[in-house]
């Protein structure tokens, strides 16, 4: 056992000696268990997100909420499995799907709405995307506690908007439309 615990520290103490003698400009220091003190390389995000600007569209845009009311039109009609309180509670939202507000990305809390949260984090993770970037609209529906929400943000020269929390499921992600409206006008080049 004495042997094996020397034959280790030997071999452990010559890798880190090989390690420190292949760079000669830079000193790194190792901590008791081998871990090197300082950073050997950083992690950074992609260079397309420096160039990301969000969009100047208004939540009450006359063509998202047409082309979202179409999204939802279509998802009405593929949802077969569902029970019939869930199916009138969307048919319901649909017809109140008319009026949205600004909500503010970074003053947005996880407990306010999970699924929202969690399309935001999967969406900033996955597309490499900051705060700034997105931009949340919620909807003013009076006659129900469900919320609609729509994640409005920028990516591969496409305005993307994911429609959360209308659908009951989760199972292939959140429903989504890519908004097709000229972006000459909207988008810093």
């Amino acid at each position: 056992m004495r042997y094996l615990v020397l034959f280790l520290i030997t071999v452990l103490w010559h890798g880190i000696a090989s390690a420190q003698g292949t760079d000669k400009s830079a000193v790194i220091e190792y901590d008791v268990f081998g871990v090197p003190k300082q950073v050997l390389r950083e992690i950074g995000t992609s260079s397309q997100s420096d160039s990301l600007t969000l969009p100047k569209i208004d939540c009450n845009d006359i063509d998202l909420l047409q082309q979202v009311r179409q999204k939802v039109v279509d998802l009405l009609s593929v949802s077969e499995d569902e029970n019939v309180v869930e199916r009138r509670a969307r048919r319901l939202a649909l017809k109140h799907i008319n009026n949205f507000t600004d909500l503010n990305v970074s003053d947005f809390r996880p407990r306010d709405n999970y699924r929202v949260a969690n399309q935001m984090i999967a969406v900033k993770i996955n597309k490499h995307l900051k705060d700034e970037e997105l931009k949340l609209c919620v909807s003013d529906n009076p006659v129900l506690d469900r919320k609609v929400y729509l994640l409005i943000y920028l990516y591969d020269n496409s305005v993307f908007v994911d429609i959360i929390n209308y659908t009951s499921t989760v199972g292939n992600g959140e429903p989504f439309i890519i908004y097709k409206k000229q972006l000459a006008n909207t988008v810093a080049q």
